[in-house]
């Protein structure tokens, strides 16, 4: 089978860098190395043929708060280290140069997208993109925070992680409240500039809400279907039929408890499947949530270049090939495309 082209709609790269690998058990490297184990790295982009990923800022610190890791044990049932988002204001600009300082280091294979040249850029060369996405919303003190960021180079925000804000509610919240009147103020100047609303760890109501009010498409970046794993953090089938009828996105990811049963590739295959057969070939993609993991990636899934293996097995499920280039990468361009129309050329 052909490799086609992939955009990786999450991966926690600065995290890695900025935080250190930590609990994903590989070690600290130089991204041009090929590094054993380590789920993604230049070379492994080359054989995984990976034209764009979405590259995140997750600007939490571990902390120690009995509160806020019992609020993340129980959404993920299993044990989680409580993460705070105190200095998430400051941290921002570490993970941002990190970017910066990984597509300067290596100026042939990657690349900051800001424009709409870039995104064409990244199909056109052997360049990889960088798409830098905030993981939610707790670093903007007021909303026209996202016009500095945008500035910056910031092309997409999640609204939440798995903290409530003045933004809207998050998929973990004692009480879902939705999207608030600060948070549709928000939407508006995301619109506006062309940034990428991403639900991911959004609440229903908040994700209805933003669905209902999107004047552009968006994206769950990475999430998986409900109706297979019931876990919070999917989607069921209501919230995926809204997403289809607004020209979203959801990319499959590749988290364990989210995937479920027995926690593989072959169990991934089958949320794929169950929401290609029930809604169609135009809203799925692919979210591996690599260097956010943990310790183990699932069985089949331990880096960027098991993707090929994912093709193959879809293929053999009687998916065709023009359907897994969509889930690959061309309905996630479709949905930047919409957005960076927005984009202001820079000089």
């Amino acid at each position: 089978m052909k490799n086609p082209p992939l955009i990786d709609l999450h991966e926690d790269i600065s995290s890695y860098y900025v935080m250190g690998a930590g609990e994903q058990g590989f070690p600290v490297a130089d991204f041009r190395e090929d590094l054993e184990s380590r789920h993604g790295d230049i070379p492994k982009y080359r054989r995984a043929n990976v034209r764009l990923v979405f590259a995140s800022i997750f600007p939490m610190l571990s902390t120690l708060n009995s509160r806020l890791s019992a609020q993340l044990t129980k959404g993920y049932r299993g044990s989680y280290r409580a993460l705070s988002p105190r200095s998430s204001s400051t941290a921002v600009f570490e993970h941002i140069k990190a970017y910066y300082s990984l597509a300067e280091a290596n100026p042939r294979d990657l690349l900051i997208v800001r424009d709409k040249d870039d995104v064409a850029r990244c199909f056109r060369s052997r360049v990889t993109g960088l798409l830098m996405s905030l993981e939610g919303a707790e670093a903007l003190e007021d909303t026209s925070d996202i016009g500095v960021l945008y500035n910056l180079g910031l092309r997409a925000l999640g609204l939440t992680w798995n903290y409530d804000t003045r933004y809207s509610a998050t998929c973990m919240s004692k009480r879902d409240y939705g999207l608030t009147g600060e948070g549709q103020a928000l939407l508006e100047e995301m619109n506006r500039l062309g940034v990428i609303v991403d639900l991911a760890h959004a609440s229903r109501r908040t994700g209805m809400a933003v669905l209902g009010a999107s004047r552009l498409p968006v994206f769950v970046t990475h999430a998986n279907a409900r109706s297979v794993q019931d876990h919070a953090r999917n989607l069921d089938d209501e919230y995926l039929a809204s997403l289809k009828e607004k020209r979203g996105v959801v990319g499959f990811v590749f988290a364990s408890g989210m995937i479920g049963g027995k926690r593989n590739l072959d169990e991934l295959v089958n949320h794929v499947m169950y929401v290609y057969e029930k809604f169609g070939p135009n809203n799925i993609g692919i979210g591996t949530d690599f260097f956010g993991l943990g310790a183990r990636a699932p069985p089949g899934l331990e880096d960027i270049t098991k993707v090929k293996d994912v093709w193959e097995a879809l293929l053999d499920k009687g998916m065709k090939q023009s359907d897994v280039d969509k889930l690959s990468y061309k309905n996630a361009l479709r949905v930047i495309q919409a957005n960076a129309s927005r984009w202001r050329p820079y000089s």
